[in-house]
């Protein structure tokens, strides 16, 4: 019997590599009683990708290092970044596309978040800044 993959998109990401994040900084910010700004720096192999995912009620802006970026949310066509160009994700965006544009070359962002301080101090940690879409754990 075969069996119905409730996430058929799924199947264009199998075996495709995912991203990798580094902790640049996080500072609490002391006019924003109860925020932290967090910086990150995202780095994706040719051809990686993060699963459909929110931020933790964050606001985030991304800006695009190296290689290209391909973003899309909130079920808008998905638009490439190039170096120098960014784009803000706003408290509860769903970003459903999030990709590197080559198969070749790497890409790498700093995407700095506004967040919650509570989120950072459960026992997920920086990982609950990412909240992947059920079904893509």
């Amino acid at each position: 019997m075969q069996q119905h993959d409730p996430h058929p998109a799924h199947s264009k990401y199998v075996g495709r590599p995912r991203e990798s994040l580094k902790i640049l900084y996080d500072h609490k910010l002391p006019n924003c009683p109860g925020k932290s700004i967090v910086g990150l720096e995202v780095s994706y192999p040719p051809n990686g990708f993060t699963p459909p995912h929110r931020h933790a009620g964050a606001t985030a802006v991304a800006h695009v290092l190296e290689g290209e970026f391909l973003s899309g949310m909130n079920g808008n066509p998905p638009k490439v970044y190039r170096p120098g160009e960014n784009f803000i994700e706003l408290p509860g965006c769903h970003h459903t596309v999030s990709d590197n544009h080559s198969t070749t070359e790497a890409m790498k962002a700093v995407v700095v978040l506004v967040v919650d301080t509570a989120v950072l101090q459960t026992e997920k940690g920086y990982a609950a800044l990412v909240e992947i879409d059920e079904g893509w754990e």
